[in-house]
């Protein structure tokens, strides 16, 4: 059995990119992938650990008190274990072993930004794993995060206007969206100060981590892509590092600067920023 490669890091600082160039490399990501590079498998145990926490993927606090209650964290990683050596981890392997994910041979991870708050319930089960934790410019995500959830509002609503109308004499157990964590740039930034501030915590009590800042690997992608190559024990290959450096975007390093309304957020964020090394 080998011990997983798992991507920590917050929503929408450059874990897919970290994940696709693992899976361009040689490690295996999963057969289940969604767009974001992100195995469906390994999404639903994390979101079913969130769920015993009461927690949500925007306010991920409170996964620690699961973490907490020793009674109730034995039970969920009882859960998984037994899930991960099941026939359902076909889903994420594509083929069918005889203790599911503890029969993996090869080196093999996966990334889901919910594995930073569940990672002490992932080392219990696999304490010989490798992290690479990505981080990103606050401003930046919380920028990214703005945008999305502006474009996912206009489809939500869209939506609603559709259904309010049935559930004008009755009930809705439906929102219109669960939860408004990232419709502003304040709130979306706040969200990445606490999720970093789990990860950092949790990571200060764990062996084997290899940091990577997104607009290091955007700036110089050659040199981090040998750095993780090396964390994950794989042989320089010059042709593939000249391939994956060339798809690299380096414009999105410090998107933020080019926007005098998001710098001047970054100033007034600044001693937090400061907190993970960050300058506005």
């Amino acid at each position: 059995m080998n011990g997983p490669f798992v991507i920590v890091g917050m929503h929408r600082s450059g874990t897919s990119l970290v994940s696709q160039i693992l899976d361009r490399s040689g490690v295996f990501m999963g057969s289940d992938l969604q767009e974001d590079h992100e195995s469906k498998f390994f999404i639903g145990l994390n979101k079913w650990i969130y769920e015993n926490a009461g927690a949500d993927w925007a306010r991920p606090l409170a996964v620690q008190e699961l973490m907490d209650y020793k009674p109730a964290k034995k039970k969920v990683e009882e859960y998984l274990r037994l899930r991960i050596a099941s026939n359902s981890s076909k889903k994420y392997s594509g083929k069918k072993m005889k203790k599911g994910l503890f029969d993996m041979n090869s080196k093999w991870g996966w990334k889901d930004p919910r594995n930073g708050p569940a990672l002490p319930i992932w080392k219990e089960i696999w304490p010989e794993m490798k992290i690479i934790h990505v981080t990103r410019h606050g401003v930046d995500v919380a920028a990214s995060l703005q945008t999305r959830s502006s474009k996912n509002w206009e489809e939500d609503e869209n939506r609603f206007s559709k259904w309010v109308k049935m559930y004008k004499w009755k009930d809705s157990k439906s929102p219109i969206r669960r939860g408004q964590r990232s419709a502003t740039l304040s709130h979306a930034f706040d969200f990445w100060y606490e999720q970093m501030t789990i990860e950092r915590k949790i990571l200060r009590e764990c062996e084997s981590v290899l940091e990577i800042r997104y607009e290091d690997l955007l700036t110089n992608p050659e040199s981090i892509i040998e750095e993780i190559w090396n964390f994950v024990g794989i042989e320089k290959d010059s042709e593939l590092l000249e391939g994956i450096s060339k798809s690299i975007n380096k414009d999105r390093a410090f998107a933020y600067k080019k926007d005098k309304k998001m710098c001047d957020f970054a100033l007034e964020k600044k001693e937090i920023l400061g907190i993970f090394g960050y300058t506005p």
